[in-house]
């Protein structure tokens, strides 16, 4: 067994008491052991693998973030995880001298060194430290499994802190990993969970790490017992239920502090059979060395420069399917959670997909492999980024204003994130076999029969096909189907600002006329359309059908004279009402009242063929 390097202790001023108390091997100076070179060696086709000891070029924008690198090489039951620390050793040389990280921020534990409470305590000494624009990174490289088919999953350790023949005493879940990382001040964090462990063991049921959402439809509609606490579907497994809730936990701590959630992007190794443990035609653990070269710019296809979440998965894709003999295998390496830019400022090539096929095998079709559709999940929602806009209505610039929407105040919202589209039959319908959603009672819906709204009217085919908006919901079924989805109904706000924009935009698209084009209003045609049919009319950001089609239920209660009382911080409405605030006009209404900040009331016991959802959080 290694023993302890005492470099690690007492001589890193950024650490504090707790932490040397607690044994914290944090990585300070050049660590000992690490190689002058890290070169997996040849590939399949003879070609070498570039050195991942060299520095490499990059903007040397990541002096603000902060790094936890866990590498277990020695494993007593299971076998060696070969070249974890290697692999450790060009994580650390990669933030050290191409991120321009200083070495108190970069957090090494190696093999007996990392135990559950260390792993931890690593994580929150790496929070405290990171800036506040800064990038959590997560690195473990070992063996990582799914211990039973009712756990999430968990990252097999060398040591622990529990007893011997205890859970804890060799593991720590990645759930409890990934809590720890996601949350906190900093707006990004990064995980890389290099590692499999397929060799039958007791118990075990699944190898890797799942990173690929089910489309879950339960919820308890507690904050405190997350809605996937409740999640059976049988197309959900645990791990990505774990992924799903360790992202849901974040807005959930977020929503309480204040504090804007994070974006992370979760990278596996793969799942079953498709999980990649080393580079082909070495010892290299193989998730951390493409990973590290996309980061360097071998992902940078487009040329500006930058490397996103998204092309560092198409890159370690496409380089183990070029790499690998598809008839054998078929590598599925996997992301969860938000695209964002990872590096900037990089310029490396890296080799070429032809270097990288083994003798005989036919050349390697570059545009093909490109195209090949990668694993991954994102939700598709808008982003709007914190910030102040003006809401309401100027009665010198629209002489169409009505009283309830003055006087026009300046209104700062956190970030949040607002759905594209709106809900569709289809969706709705899914959350209703699922059993998160109740059905739609036509005999509560008031339909629109072209001379009048006929409560119990015969809804027609149009407004019940599967691409169309969801109707005749009441406010609590589409409340209740937001929070089914892990989301929750926009505040009146909030759509104001995806409609309207900082720029007080008079329609969501700008200040013309309305047209058919453009929306889907009287006079277009009777019924609903299809979801995103007119994107003339999408707003600058990507958001469709503010205006036309279905007028939208938002979270508030609705007062004709809220504007005149504003809470001008992320307001939510009054405490308490009789109807609840409606937005957007419908294929019912006049041009007049498609304007952003049109608004009025409606039950929220009725539903109304006119009137549909979309989910924000």
């Amino acid at each position: 067994m290694m023993q302890s390097h005492p470099r690690y202790i007492g001589r890193c001023p950024g650490i504090t008491g707790w932490a040397l108390a607690g044994g914290l091997l944090a990585a300070c100076g050049w660590p000992r052991g690490l190689p002058d070179a890290v070169s997996p060696g040849r590939g399949p086709g003879g070609a070498l693998y570039p050195d991942m000891g060299l520095p490499a070029a990059t903007a040397g924008d990541a002096k603000h973030d902060a790094a936890v690198i866990v590498a277990i090489e020695d494993y007593d039951r299971m076998g060696a995880r070969t070249g974890a620390r290697a692999a450790a050793a060009a994580w650390y040389r990669y933030f050290r001298k191409s991120r321009g990280l200083r070495s108190r921020r970069i957090l090494l534990l190696r093999d007996e060194e990392a135990t559950p409470r260390r792993i931890a305590r690593a994580i929150e000494a790496a929070r405290v430290r990171i800036h506040r624009n800064g990038t959590l990174w997560f690195v473990f490289v070992g063996h990582i499994s799914s211990a039973a088919q009712d756990a999430a999953g968990v990252l097999w350790l060398q040591a622990g802190d529990g007893a011997p023949g205890t859970a804890g005493a060799h593991s720590v879940p990645i759930a409890r990993v990934l809590g720890r990382a996601a949350y906190g001040t900093h707006p990004r964090a990064v995980a890389v969970l290099d590692g499999c462990w397929t060799r039958a063991q007791p118990g075990e049921g699944r190898s890797g790490v799942v990173a690929s959402p089910p489309p879950p439809f339960r919820h308890t509609g507690k904050l405190d017992e997350p809605w996937w606490a409740e999640s059976k579907s049988k197309h959900a497994s645990p791990l990505e239920a774990m992924v799903l809730g360790t992202l849901n936990r974040v807005l959930v701590d977020s929503a309480r502090s204040r504090r804007e959630p994070s974006d992370v992007a979760i990278y596996s190794a793969g799942v079953g059979g498709g999980c990649v443990d080393h580079l082909p035609g070495t010892d290299f653990p193989a998730l951390s060395y493409l990973v590290l070269g996309a980061l360097r710019g071998w992902a940078d296809h487009n040329g500006d420069g930058s490397v996103t979440s998204v092309e560092v998965l198409r890159q370690v894709t496409t380089m183990l399917r070029a790499a690998t003999d598809a008839s054998t295998a078929r590598p599925r390496p996997g992301l969860y959670g938000a695209d964002i830019t990872l590096a900037r400022g990089v310029n490396e090539a890296g080799p070429t997909l032809a270097q990288l096929r083994a003798p005989g095998q036919a050349p390697a079709m570059t545009a093909q492999l490109l195209a090949e559709p990668v694993q991954w999940a994102k939700e598709r929602m808008i982003r709007f980024d914190r910030g102040a806009f003006k809401m309401g209505c100027s009665r010198r610039g629209d002489p169409e204003c009505e009283r309830d929407e003055r006087p026009a105040y300046r209104v700062e919202l956190s970030r949040f994130f607002i759905d594209p589209l709106e809900v569709t039959q289809a969706e709705y319908q899914a959350c209703v076999a699922a059993g998160g959603c109740t059905p739609i009672d036509p005999g509560r819906c008031f339909v629109w029969t072209g001379g009048a709204f006929e409560r119990g009217g015969r809804m027609s085919e149009a407004l019940l096909a599967a691409d169309h908006p969801a109707v005749c919901v009441t406010w609590f079924q589409a409340s209740a189907y937001c929070a089914a989805v892990g989301k929750r109904l926009p505040t009146e706000a909030e759509w104001e600002r995806a409609a309207a924009g900082s720029t007080r935009r008079r329609y969501p698209w700008g200040d013309a006329a309305p047209s058919c084009g453009r929306a889907h209003f009287d006079g277009c045609g009777e019924h609903t359309r299809p979801v995103g049919g007119r994107p003339g009319g999408a707003s600058p950001e990507g958001v469709q059908d503010l205006a036309g089609n279905v007028s939208e239920w938002v979270n508030d209660w609705y007062d004709p004279g809220a504007y005149w009382r504003p809470f001008r911080d992320d307001p939510t409405g009054p405490d308490h009402g009789v109807v609840r605030v409606v937005r957007g006009g419908s294929y019912y209404d006049n041009a007049s009242l498609l304007r952003s900040s049109y608004r009025y009331g409606l039950n929220p016991m009725s539903g109304f063929s006119t009137v549909g959802l979309r989910c924000a959080r």
